[in-house]
Formats: C-alpha cells, structure tokens, sequence
C-alpha cells in the first residue's frame, strides 16, 4: 500500500464524496420538491395577491446562493426578490425591512445552527406585522428546521447526504441553489426534469473528464486567485472565491467579480502569481463583454494561468488557455442561467480540493488555527428594541 496516498485518501474523503455525489444530489432535490409541489403552491397562496416583499438571507456561502438566483424569481413570476445576508439583517433590520409591507423571507442554512439564522426569523416575526418563511436546509435536527414547524412556515428538507460533514458546503450549496429555483417555478415543475437530468450529465462530465486536469493546475505556485462571471454568474463567483480561500486556509487570497466590473480598479490583483477562472455564459450578448475582458488581459498582465469553464465552447482568437473545461457542444441551445450557477460551481470546489491536499492540508477540516469551522462559533444574539 502507498502510504502517503492512503494519507491523503483519509484527509478529504468527505469533501471528495460531497463533491462527487452533487449530481446525483441534484436528482433527488427535484424529487423533494416534486414531492411537496401541492404544499408549495398552496403557501404561495397566501401572499400571491400581494406585493411581498421577499427577501434571500443566510450567512457565508449561504447568502451566496441569493446572490446567484433572486433575479429567478423576477425572470420566471415577474415579481422582485432581493439579498439580505442575516449577518447584516440581525444588527439593522431598520434598514432592510418594511414594517407594514407582507415578508416572505427566505432562509438558506445547511445545519441550521448559526445563531443568525433563528435570529433572522425572529428580527422579521418582530418587527413585520405579516411574516411568511420558506426554510431551505439540509438538517432536520437543525435549530432552524425544529423551530420553525408552523403555518407561516414551508420547510423544505433536502436529502440527509447533503448535509455536508466536511467543513466547506459543496453538496449543500448546489443543491439548496437548486431547490429555490425549482420553488420558484414550481408551476412548471414536469418541464424541469429533463433540464434537471441534463444539469447532472454535465455534472457527470466535468468530474469524470476535467477533475485530473484541474488537480494539474491546483500544483501551480498561485498565491492569488479571481473568479470571474456576467449576471447570476457572478454570485457562483463570489462562492468560487470563499471555496479556494477557505479550502486553502487563506494560503492562497482570493477575489470575485463581474467581467466589466473588474476592469474598474480590482485588475490592480492581477500579478505574476495570479490563476485567473472566467465562468463563461452561453448567450452570445454577454460572451461580447466577456471575450473583449479575457483578450484585455491577454494583452497586458494574464497572470500565471487561465482557466475556463463553459456549457458551450469557448473559442477566443489569440487566447490559449492553460485549461478549457466545457461539458457541451456548440450545436447546444442556450442554456438557463441558473442552471449554469450550479454546474460552474464545481471547478471551484475541485480546484479548492486539490489545491488544500497540495499543500498539505486536510480538505475536510483546512484550518489549522481553528479560525473557520463548520458552524460559525463566537456569536452573541443580542436582543433588538423595536
């Protein structure tokens, strides 16, 4: 037996198995709301004649996941949605709620155990004369989940597999990511299911095609890294970033931003010790703004590597990436952009798996001192004066 590799095998096996399982964790999130599809469209009856306010919360990666898909809701009900991370919510409700306006809050949580997540539904209880919650989580022990068992209340519990054991949410992410969307068009929910069986292919592809090639990358010498995406791209961004930089420890210092936002002073990140990840799209308006930023780089300061991810391929004159990974065909339709959040998020979760077991880390638990640990520790709920 090679040691070092049983080593090795035993530090992630968690975050490889949560990584590995997400199609197939996609399969059965649409049958969990398939199941529930009655129940759902009956809650959405009781504010389906108002102007809800309804607002995505959750701390970290779980607030991530709003920022990915709220303009789902406006695309497919044509009714608004917005972000409010409960980090944020908790210490000024004043500034994010409507007190007579109906509230429909949306929480996001994998365990359910931070403190801000009861304390979210208790800041808008309190301080909204009419409230609703749909409660989005993997755990059914969670505070959350056992809290919230009332008639203002949908809870939606995700198969116990993605309730993730490993430190980094990567089965739960994607897969509460996907619950919300299939929410939200729950009206047309027997349309979804081959898009959802497409969604795992892809899946499928990216983990049995690329995952060797992006652990070649992840031996690179970066100490930096920016992910970059176009609309709801940019929240699967903004996730890419926190899951290299928390997989890593913080050894390696990572940004996010959109493709025109970042020519407007965070290109200043850009060095020679840089990785570069573009989350492309597939309607041709926003790969316009997209292929003109990837040649920019290339013609000034293009870091130490590039890589692409892509539903349809990816052809940019001049501009040869270091890796191309793309789980369609040209001849493809374009695809939902939300269905694009979810796939794209897996190079990130390869790419931050790796590169910890590169550096000697423990992928299921990468924090040496301690300062980040599966469910937020430290944190004080104080009680708000309304």
């Amino acid at each position: 037996m090679n040691t070092s590799k049983s080593v090795i095998e035993i530090k992630g096996e968690y975050t490889t198995k949560e990584i590995a399982q997400q199609p197939k964790m996609w399969k059965k999130t649409f049958d969990v709301i398939n199941s529930h599809r009655n129940e759902i469209e009956r809650f959405f009856e009781n504010f389906s004649d108002k102007d809800a306010d309804f607002i995505l919360t959750g701390a970290g990666t779980s607030a991530f996941i709003g920022n990915a898909v709220y303009g789902v809701r406006l695309k497919h009900q044509q009714k608004q949605s917005r972000v409010v991370p409960n980090t944020e919510l908790i210490t000024h409700p004043e500034f994010y709620l409507l007190p007579n306006k109906t509230t429909v809050l949306v929480s996001f949580a994998r365990s359910g155990n931070s403190p801000e997540s009861m304390a979210a539904v208790e800041v808008v209880d309190n301080f909204c004369l009419e409230s609703y919650h749909i409660i989005i989580t993997c755990d059914e022990n969670g505070e959350l989940y056992k809290n919230t068992n009332h008639e203002n209340a949908l809870r939606i519990l995700l198969p116990p597999e993605t309730n993730d054991v490993s430190l980094a949410m990567t089965s739960s992410f994607s897969s509460m990511m996907l619950a919300f969307i299939l929410i939200t068009k729950i009206d047309q929910l027997v349309l979804e299911k081959k898009k959802i069986e497409e969604l795992a292919n892809w899946g499928n592809i990216v983990l049995s095609k690329y995952e060797r090639l992006i652990a070649d990358i992840a031996t690179l010498d970066f100490k930096r890294a920016v992910f970059l995406g176009t609309g709801p791209l940019k929240g699967t961004a903004e996730e890419s970033h926190l899951k290299l930089q928390e997989l890593t420890d913080g050894k390696v210092i990572c940004a996010f931003n959109s493709f025109l936002g970042f020519r407007h002073g965070p290109r200043a990140i850009v060095d020679d010790a840089t990785l570069l990840v573009y989350l492309f799209s597939d309607d041709q308006n926003s790969r316009n703004y997209e292929y003109d930023l990837v040649r920019q780089i290339n013609q000034t300061k293009k870091g130490m590597a590039q890589i692409a991810i892509s539903h349809k391929p990816v052809f940019i004159e001049g501009v040869m990436f270091d890796l191309n990974v793309c789980f369609g065909e040209e001849h493809d339709s374009v695809v939902e952009i939300e269905y694009l959040c979810i796939a794209e998020i897996l190079l990130a979760q390869l790419l931050g798996y790796h590169k910890s077991l590169d550096l000697g880390l423990n992928p299921d638990n990468p924090s040496l001192s301690g300062t980040i640990s599966r469910v937020v520790e430290g944190v004080k709920i104080y009680k708000t004066k309304f």
